[in-house]
This record gives structure tokens, sequence and C-alpha cells, in this order.
């Protein structure tokens, strides 16, 4: 049950990583999500958005293969699971503000497998 909980989280959150693609290519407009030039207060010009922009669609696909993994009970989800979500914690403060909400999606990630490791439910995940 936990697994298949932690699975749809992952799907959740790497479909919500499409939105720091989507934006900085300007393939959607958004009010909560504005297109911006800036990161972390810095003007770094639309090249360098656009390829953060593909940094979020990569982990994008990553947390959907991880999905895909988890729900399979595959044994190489555990050995990438910190680190995505590592990732996605650098991407999130890239974007911040409008990236709070990721941020606390990878707090409750983290909440789950701890809680999942304390249960002994990921016997197969190795730290």
């Amino acid at each position: 049950m936990l697994r298949t909980l932690l699975a749809g989280v992952f799907l959740a959150h790497g479909i919500a990583h499409v939105v720091g693609f989507v934006v900085p290519w300007r393939i959607v407009t958004s009010a909560e999500v504005p297109y911006r030039t800036t990161v972390l207060g810095t003007d770094v010009g639309p090249i360098a958005v656009r390829a953060l922009g593909i940094a979020w669609l990569i982990v994008a696909c990553l947390f959907v293969a991880l999905a895909a993994s988890v729900f399979r009970h595959a044994v190489w989800w555990n050995a990438r699971t910190l680190l995505l979500v590592g990732l996605s914690v650098v991407l999130c403060v890239l974007g911040l503000p409008e990236a709070r909400p990721g941020l606390l999606a990878n707090a409750a990630i983290l909440a789950l497998l701890a809680l999942g490791w304390a249960l002994s439910i990921y016997p197969d995940m190795h730290v």
C-alpha cells in the first residue's frame, strides 16, 4: 500500500515538474508561474532559462520512470531516489518563489521514504 502511494506521489511530482519546462519554453503561459529570465534574482537570459527548463523536463521524466519502477518493484529505484529528490530540491530552489510547493512535495517524499524505512516496507532499499 505504501509503495503504491509512493509511486503515485512520484508520478504526480514528475508531472508537476513539467511546468518548469513549458513556461520557460513559452509553451504555456500562467499567472501563477510567470515567464521570467531570472534565477535567484540574477538575470540569466532566455537561453539559460530554456536550458534550465530542459533540466526540469529531464527530472520530470525521471520521476515518472521512478514511479513505474517503484510500482513494479524494480530493484534500481532504491539507489536513485535520494539523488533524484536532491536534484528536484535544487531545481525548486532555483525556481523560487513559484516552486515553493515543490519543496514541500520533496519533504513529503522524504517523509514517506523515512516511514517506509522505519516500518521496513522497503527491504530492498539501502542508503
